[in-house]
């Protein structure tokens, strides 16, 4: 990305920005002060707030991404806080770093509730911190990949699980044949979470009478769609109506060193039919526990997967590409999630004339990258003795700082750049990838931070 031309010749470090970083813990494994008294991270880090470190999700993520921010800018100052489990804290973190005096903020959340049509809360407030008080907000976009199914609902005139339980979605768009079953593959030791949403306003955002509609989701044992589980599939059956237009299904495959290929259905317990149906597939960045669906796929004007505050108005969103392998032309991760999901619905749940697509992925950044710590579990893809970080999470911390780099030198030369005007520097700078100019998958291409520096004095 060109970072370290720019420290060496324009001598920049990130000295006097503070970067923040949203995760899952920080030192809940331990060893932060292994890390600070190598060099890996600066002598001070400000922990804002820690996660609960009996959550086994606390895999010090946070810490390698701060590691990641420290290898780029070695003199910005750190701040931490942990993303905690629902939107409503990403919400709380968010402005509670920018009062801790966060320039920039970084996060890796995921939250499986947060809206697919509409600004949640937690967007909101990315756009105000951006706006009112100048705060630069990178997201990673996601590692859902092309793993997304969109349709309107369309009624099978079938009901496998009997009249009360729903009609079931025809997933053939064949006019001439019928199929209610999608087979889908969920990781081998992995918990493989999927959010199906629909068309309708969320109550909890904008108030108002809720969903109309009623979906559920039912998980079977065998991809024929013989056998409904109860034993290993956890949700898919909330009474949507008043509420929130969403149902999220966890599959708990943990302990099969195997992949499972099951079969799916989506019946309408109640209500209208919605206009548009998706759901997004999520899992891990690793191979073996990474999810597929395995028929039925978008096309690639549907395949946005990119959702939630990674799809806020004022966010810098980034996806990943393979590096660190002697890979050329680069090219996206296979689980590095697109944007161009359509927002349907204003703060008030009104619907919009028109939808509004963002140009979000805004760019990426390498993933396939070492840290002094993470993890032991993971892969050590250049066979270098040091496992990799990988997803998307790796690729966000490298942008943040970049932007710090940018922020420095444009403060030497008596600029004072707000968040859309770098974030504009960022976009114009990277290296064009995959399409010829702006596509979902990598944006406006590969940041580069030598390139926004030559951008900043007009070259």
């Amino acid at each position: 990305m060109g970072a370290n031309q720019a420290r060496t010749s324009d001598l920049l470090s990130g000295a006097g920005i503070a970067i923040a970083v949203i995760s899952d813990s920080f030192n809940c494994l331990g060893g932060a002060e292994i890390g600070q008294a190598n060099g890996e991270l600066p002598p001070t880090v400000t922990v804002v707030k820690e996660a609960d470190c009996k959550d086994e999700k606390t895999l010090d993520e946070g810490r390698a991404m701060l590691e990641v921010i420290h290898d780029l800018a070695p003199g910005a100052n750190l701040l931490f806080h942990a993303m905690g489990d629902s939107p409503g804290d990403l919400t709380q973190a968010l402005n509670r770093v920018a009062d801790h005096g966060a320039q920039i903020i970084v996060d890796d959340a995921v939250y499986f509730s947060e809206p697919m049509f509409q600004d949640g809360p937690e967007s909101q407030m990315i756009d105000r911190l951006v706006a009112e008080r100048g705060v630069a907000v990178f997201s990673s976009a996601g590692n859902a990949g092309l793993n997304s199914y969109q349709s309107v609902f369309a009624d099978s005139g079938r009901y496998p699980l009997g009249e009360k339980h729903g009609v079931a979605h025809d997933f053939n768009p064949d006019p001439n044949k019928t199929d209610t079953c999608q087979t889908i593959t969920v990781g081998a030791d992995a918990f493989t979470i999927l959010s199906l949403q629909w068309d309708e306003p969320a109550k909890s955002i904008s108030g108002g009478k809720g969903s109309t509609s009623d979906l559920d989701v039912v998980v079977y044992d065998d991809p024929a769609c013989k056998h409904a589980s109860q034993a290993w599939a956890i949700g898919g059956s909330t009474d949507n109506l008043g509420g929130d237009p969403v149902e999220v299904v966890g599959f708990d495959n943990k302990g099969n060193c195997h992949r499972k290929t099951v079969g799916l259905s989506i019946l309408k317990v109640a209500g209208p039919a919605p206009g548009l149906l998706k759901y997004i597939l999520s899992g891990s960045s690793l191979p073996s526990e990474h999810p597929s669906i395995d028929e039925y796929r978008n096309t690639p004007k549907t395949i946005a997967s990119a959702f939630g505050h990674a799809n806020a108005a004022s966010v810098f969103s980034v996806g990943a590409v393979e590096a660190g392998q002697g890979k050329k032309p680069l090219v996206p991760s296979y689980y590095s999630s697109p944007g161009g999901l359509p927002v349907l619905f204003d703060n008030q749940g009104q619907r919009l004339a028109e939808p509004i697509v963002r140009k979000h992925v805004d760019a990426v950044a390498p993933t396939n990258i070492n840290t002094s710590f993470f993890s032991k579990t993971r892969p050590d893809l250049e066979k270098d003795g040091k496992p990799n970080f990988t997803g998307t999470s790796a690729a966000a911390p490298h942008a943040a700082a970049v932007a710090a780099l940018v922020l420095e030198a444009a403060s030497k030369k008596g600029l004072s750049l707000q968040p859309l005007e770098l974030y504009e520097v960022l976009r114009r700078s990277s290296l064009d990838l995959g399409d010829l100019g702006y596509d979902s998958s990598t944006g406006y291409g590969l940041l580069a931070c030598d390139k926004a520096i030559k951008v900043l004095s007009g070259e």
